[in-house]
């Protein structure tokens, strides 16, 4: 049995590219026993296989080659590495809360497509929902354009935390506003998740709701739509309309059509 292996072998072996261990040669990390000075070929001992492996391993908990590196120094002490091993350990518990909170948002995401798709598009029914605890966010828009504006210093506050992040959005409209002057007007931003300081409370109860998917700037045909309903049906409504953004997307030519609900609680 030889005792070096050519690059090609040891890629074969560890199923390592043989890219990533010219990268891991250049950086320091592993270097090959032994370099061919006549056709530069390099070759690895067998005693770097239990090394190889632990570069594997521990890249594979999400470590830096730098640290990988000083680990696998022999100056390193078991105390360093231990450190590292709970840094690392660390690390992997917030990227476990981050997933569960996009698992959370996309079975949330799933489900509210679901039901929409039940309940039908552009046609207003009467839905019951429990109470839903939102945090709120000061800002009056009065078009679309000038929401996306005004929104942008508020997203970029709460993409700091990602359970505020994969949360359902969505913004109050006036309902006096849009009876008087025929004037969507955004009063407020909401956040739909639990938040110790900021709480604000959707109650329980009936809401004359409508889904559309269409872009924002068609809104005021869905908001007529959900006013005639109301209107025709001698319907009592408290408080402003709520508009939810269940999934915004965009086209191939970068137009906004995104699947959104209004609704407004009904008078009991």
């Amino acid at each position: 049995m030889n005792t070096y292996f050519t690059i090609g072998e040891i890629s074969k072996f560890f199923n390592i590219s043989i890219k990533t261990l010219r990268y891991y040669d250049e950086i320091g990390l592993l270097k090959p026993a032994y370099i061919n000075k006549d056709n530069n070929y390099r070759y690895y001992s067998v005693e770097q296989f239990i090394k190889i492996d632990l570069i594997k391993y521990f890249k594979i908990t999400g470590m830096s080659l730098d640290v990988i590196k000083d680990i696998l120094s022999s100056k390193t002490s078991i105390q360093f590495i231990l450190e590292n091993i709970k840094n690392q350990s660390k690390k992997l518990e917030e990227k476990i809360d981050e997933l569960s909170a996009v698992k959370k948002y996309l079975d949330n995401l799933e489900k509210n497509i679901s039901q929409n798709i039940e309940e039908g598009i552009d046609e207003v029914f009467i839905k019951y929902n429990n109470e839903r605890q939102y945090m709120k966010y000061e800002t009056i828009s009065k078009n679309v354009e000038e929401l996306d504006i005004n929104l942008r210093p508020i997203i970029l506050e709460i993409e700091k935390n990602p359970n505020e992040i994969y949360s359902d959005l969505g913004v109050t409209v006036s309902y006096e506003m849009l009876i008087e002057d025929n004037k969507i007007i955004y009063k407020e931003f909401k956040v739909f998740c639990e938040d110790k300081i900021n709480i604000n409370i959707l109650p329980k109860g009936e809401y004359v709701t409508i889904m559309f998917e269409d872009n924002s700037k068609n809104s005021i045909k869905y908001y007529k739509k959900i006013l005639e309903y109301i209107q025709k049906n001698s319907i009592n409504v408290i408080g402003d309309f709520h508009e939810t953004w269940i999934m915004v997307k965009v086209d191939d030519k970068s137009q906004e059509k995104s699947l959104v609900k209004i609704e407004i609680l009904k008078n009991e």
